[in-house]
């Protein structure tokens, strides 16, 4: 059974969706594109937390558990519950007991619940 991500981000991030296409190139400059697959358009969200030192510790135990490879569950304040996994992130420190754990979760469509 897969995990799920529980913390809540501050609000603002970015998502950005990067369709997956294939592309014949043909003389003249002619082209033909078609959509890679059934789920070609995966969202992207690069969010930020603001937490303090132990749900930093938290979050990043929780990543590293999954190791960039093994999806979760995530849920964007507003929007439905999709599969993510994430291999790249990061820690900063604004002030004694004030972190940011920034992360970029990629939407997967792996089998099973």
């Amino acid at each position: 059974m897969a995990e799920t991500f529980g913390w809540v981000p501050e609000f603002g991030g970015s998502s950005s969706v990067k369709a997956r296409v294939r592309e014949a190139r043909f003389g003249g400059g002619y082209a033909q594109r078609v959509v890679d697959g059934i789920n070609a358009a995966a969202r992207v969200r690069k969010l930020s937390f603001a937490v303090g030192p132990a749900d930093a510790d938290a979050i990043e135990r929780f990543l590293e558990r999954h190791g960039g490879a093994r999806w979760f569950w995530f849920t964007y304040p507003g929007a439905q519950r999709c599969k993510v996994r994430c291999d790249e992130w990061d820690r900063s420190y604004r002030a004694a007991g004030d972190e940011v754990v920034s992360v970029t979760f990629e939407q997967v469509f792996d089998p099973g619940e």
